[in-house]
C-alpha cells in the first residue's frame, strides 16, 4: 500500500513539474533526461557484444615470412643483439633543448650525425634496401617502395624520434646507473631514451631488417621517418619532414600513420586493453605580463606588480576547466569498452548509467561520471599549470614588470579561442580593480599605458582531429595487436580500445597526410611511461625484443590488405 502512494506521490510530482515547465517554456524531456530517477545502465550491460567489438586476431598470408620472423627473434642470441643495439644507440647523448638555434649553426645539433652513422653500421641490409632522404639534414625519411603504386596502395608510416629530453646535471647522481651508460641489469635496460624513444626506434628498425631478411618484398611502400627535435616542438625536423612526405603523397596520401603511445598495454577495471590513442589533446602556453610603475622600495604601492601577477595565478588555479566526458571525447569509447568487457563488478551500475545517459545526450551525466572518473580527471578536461614565473631585479626596488607562463593541454571539447575567452574573464575585473589596462590575445593595440596586463598565446595547438576506429586500418592494427600481444593475466583476454593522447607527437604535423594516425606502443608501460622524461628511465627487455615482431607483422597485414 505504502509502494502505491509513494508512486502516485511520484506520479503527481511529475505532473506538477510538466506544469511548472511548460509555463517556464523547458521541456520535460530535458527535465526527465537530466533527472536520474532510477539506475538503467542501458545498453551499456556486461558482455554486450554490440559494444565495443573485437576483432580477430589477423594472421598474414605470409606465413613462411611470418615463421621464418619468429624463429629469428626466438632465440637469446637474438635477444642480445637487439638489447646491445639499443644500449648503443642509448650511449649517444642526443639531448634537444629548447634554447637551440639554427641547424648548420648551433653546434649541438652535430650529435645527430652520430645518431644515423649508428644506425647504418647497425642495418646496413636496411639501408641498402630502403631511399634514404633528408629533412632539413637530420630529420630521416626511409623509404622501401613497394610494388603497387602509392595512388593504389597507400603507403603505410611509422615513426619515431631520434632526441632525447635532457639529463639535468644535478640528477646525474640520483640515477642508479648513470644516464648514458645503456646499462643492462640481465631484466632491464636503463637510460635516457630507452622508452622515449630510442626503443621504438630501434624496434622499427628491427623491424624492416627481419623482413627483408626473410625474403619479402612489400607490395604496399613502407615509410619509416624519424625526427630530431619532438621533445622541443617539431619545428625543425619533424614538419620538414611531413612536408617533404605530403609534397610527394599529397592529402589523405598515407594509409596508416603509427607513433609512439602514452599508455601501451594496461590494466584497468581488472582488464587488459590494448589502449591506442585515436587523439591527442591540444596545447598551449599562456605568457602574462604585468606591467607598473617602479620607484624606491620604501615608498611601495599596496600592489605592485608581483602581487597582481600573484592574483591572476590566485584566480587562475582557483578557476580550474571543468571536467566532462562526452561522446567526442576517445576516452567515452574506453569507458565503453570496460563496460563491454571488463568483469561486471569492476564496473558499477552508477557508472554504466552515467555513460547510458551521455549517449543520450544528458549534460549532467557527462560532469557526474567525470566526477566519479576523478583518477583520470586530465583525460576530461583541460589542464593548466604554472611553469615559470619572474619578476623583480633588486630587493630595494619595485618591480616594473612580472610575468608567468602557463602551460595548458586542451580537452578534445575545447578550442584554443574557448581557452583565451576563459582566461580574459578571469583577469579582467583583476585588472579593472588596480585600474589598469588589458591586452588580450588578439589585441592588435599596444597601450601606451605604463600600467597593463597583457596576454599572450605560444606554441598554440588545437586538439588533434579523432581517427576512426572503423577504418580497416585500424581493423588491421586491431588484428595485429590481437596476434602478437598477449594480455597482462594469464585468464583474461586482450581487449584493444580506442584511448587518448594527453600530450603531442610528431603526428601533430602529420594531420593531413591521412585521418588514420594512431598512438600507440605495444608494451606494458609503467611508472609514469617507465620514467620517460626523469631519473631512472628504463625499458624492460622481454617486452622490447617483442616489439620488431609487432611492427613487422603490421607491415605484412597492412600488405595483405592491397
Amino acid at each position: 500500500m505504502a509502494g502505491s502512494a509513494s508512486k502516485l506521490l511520484l506520479s503527481g510530482l511529475i505532473a506538477l513539474a510538466a506544469i511548472l515547465f511548460t509555463f517556464l517554456d523547458i521541456p520535460l524531456k530535458q527535465f526527465l533526461t537530466n533527472f536520474d530517477l532510477s539506475p538503467n545502465p542501458g545498453k551499456h550491460t556486461p558482455y554486450n557484444p554490440s559494444i565495443c567489438p573485437q576483432v580477430t586476431p589477423i594472421a598474414p598470408s605470409h606465413n613462411r615470412i611470418e615463421q621464418s620472423i619468429l624463429d629469428k627473434t626466438s632465440p637469446p642470441t637474438y635477444h642480445d643483439q637487439i638489447i646491445n643495439k639499443l644500449r648503443g644507440i642509448i650511449q649517444i647523448p642526443s639531448e634537444s633543448y629548447d634554447d637551440l638555434g639554427p641547424i648548420g649553426q648551433d653546434p649541438r645539433w652535430n650529435i645527430f650525425y652520430k645518431i644515423e652513422e649508428y644506425i647504418k653500421a647497425q642495418y646496413p641490409t636496411v639501408f641498402e634496401t630502403v631511399t634514404l632522404d633528408h629533412a632539413n639534414t637530420h630529420g630521416l625519411i626511409l623509404t622501401w617502395e613497394g610494388s603497387v603504386s602509392p595512388l593504389i596502395a597507400k603507403p603505410i608510416l611509422m615513426l619515431a624520434h631520434q632526441d632525447v629530453v635532457p639529463v639535468l646535471p644535478d640528477t646525474v647522481s640520483d640515477w642508479t646507473y648513470p644516464p648514458y651508460e645503456g646499462y643492462f641489469d640481465g631484466e632491464i635496460v636503463w637510460g635516457r631514451g630507452a622508452t622515449d624513444d630510442k626503443g621504438y626506434m630501434i624496434s622499427l628498425l628491427e623491424s624492416l631488417s627481419l623482413l627483408i631478411q626473410s625474403g619479402f618484398r612489400p607490395k604496399r611502400t613502407v615509410i619509416l621517418a624519424f625526427g630530431c627535435d619532438e621533445e622541443i616542438s617539431g619545428e625543425n625536423c619533424g614538419r620538414p619532414i611531413s612536408d617533404l612526405l605530403h609534397q610527394r603523397y599529397g592529402d589523405d596520401g598515407i594509409y596508416l600513420i603509427i607513433d609512439e603511445g602514452s599508455v601501451g598495454i594496461q590494466r584497468e577495471f581488472n582488464q587488459t586493453f590494448a589502449m591506442v590513442s585515436v587523439a591527442e589533446k591540444g596545447y598551449l602556453d599562456v605568457g602574462i605580463n604585468v606591467t607598473s610603475t617602479g620607484g624606491h622600495a620604501s615608498n611601495p604601492p599596496n600592489h605592485n606588480a608581483i602581487g597582481i601577477l600573484s592574483e591572476i595565478i590566485t584566480e587562475i588555479e582557483n578557476h580550474p576547466f571543468e571536467g566532462k566526458v562526452t561522446t567526442a571525447n576517445p576516452m567515452f569509447g574506453f569507458l565503453e569498452c570496460a563496460a563491454a568487457h571488463a568483469p561486471e563488478a569492476s564496473l558499477p551500475t552508477r557508472l554504466r548509467t552515467h555513460l547510458s545517459q551521455v549517449a543520450s545526450g544528458n549534460t549532467k551525466a557527462e560532469k557526474n561520471l567525470a566526477r566519479e572518473l576523478d583518477h583520470l580527471r586530465y583525460y576530461f578536461r583541460t589542464s593548466q599549470s604554472v611553469g615559470k614565473i619572474s619578476g623583480g631585479l633588486k630587493i630595494n626596488a619595485i618591480p616594473e614588470l612580472a610575468s608567468t607562463m602557463v602551460n595548458l593541454r586542451l580537452a578534445v571539447e575545447t578550442s584554443i579561442a574557448a581557452v583565451q575567452t576563459h582566461y580574459e574573464s578571469l583577469i579582467a575585473p583583476i585588472a579593472e580593480r588596480h585600474n589598469m589596462t588589458l591586452e588580450g590575445f588578439n589585441s592588435t593595440y599596444s597601450s601606451p599605458d605604463i600600467r597593463k596586463i597583457t596576454l599572450f598565446g605560444i606554441d598554440a595547438l588545437e586538439p588533434a582531429p579523432v581517427s576512426p576506429t572503423s577504418a580497416e586500418s585500424f581493423r588491421v592494427l586491431s588484428g595485429t595487436i590481437k596476434r602478437t600481444l598477449k594480455p597482462l593475466e594469464k585468464d583474461e583476454s586482450l581487449i584493444v580500445s580506442p584511448y587518448l593522447m594527453p600530450a603531442n607527437t610528431d603526428t601533430k604535423f602529420f594531420w593531413a597526410l591521412s585521418r588514420n594516425i594512431y598512438r600507440f606502443t605495444p608494451i606494458n608501460l609503467v611508472q609514469n611511461l617507465n620514467r620517460a622524461h626523469t631519473v631512472d628511465e628504463f625499458i624492460r627487455a622481454r617486452e622490447f625484443v617483442r616489439e620488431p615482431v609487432f611492427f613487422a607483422t603490421l607491415v605484412l597485414n597492412a600488405d595483405d590488405a592491397v
